[in-house]
């Protein structure tokens, strides 16, 4: 497990607890969730080590790395994605007041999100630690996605968001 004891995102060591939750889908688990009052980043805190964080993401049940409609719930999972896709661009353009730019996703999955920002002329990298999320977005999205241990190797200041 991997504690914070400052934000991954802006180093600031204002770190406090917001809220416990359980995974009801996969691991049936309680996790953690922090918020950095800088920069208001959410996150698992403690949260899963690169040597365990895959099981929570290969599972056959976890719906979010799947792009079937098979099925009522399959079904209704890929509309309400399309609106929250739509909902999640919105705000991307409310927060950075950009229109377009470079996109960084860190746990991008399958690319979804990155597929909607590229369809709206923006310039995305993805980053994910599943091999089979990955390649579904380059497979089905043709996008730039890498696993999360190249983070240090993109360039610094590069992305708007």
């Amino acid at each position: 497990m991997i504690a914070y004891s400052k934000c991954p995102v802006c180093f600031s060591g204002d770190i406090s607890f917001v809220m416990e939750v359980k995974d009801h889908s996969i691991s049936k688990e309680m996790f953690r969730i922090s918020e950095c009052k800088n920069c208001k980043l959410r996150m698992t805190s403690p949260a899963p080590n690169a040597d365990s964080i895959g099981k929570y993401y290969e599972s056959a049940d976890y719906i979010s790395h799947s792009n079937t409609s098979a099925g009522l719930i399959n079904r209704i999972y890929q509309i309400v994605r399309g609106i929250t896709l739509k909902s999640k661009r919105k705000l991307v353009f409310d927060f950075s007041k950009k229109t377009t730019g470079k996109l960084l996703d860190f746990g991008c999955g399958t690319g979804e999100f990155l597929n909607e920002m590229q369809s709206n002329a923006w310039s995305v990298v993805g980053l994910e630690p599943s091999d089979t999320a990955r390649e579904m977005g380059k497979k089905n999205f043709k996008l730039d996605v890498k696993p999360n241990s190249e983070l240090m190797e993109l360039p610094e200041d590069h992305f708007d968001v």
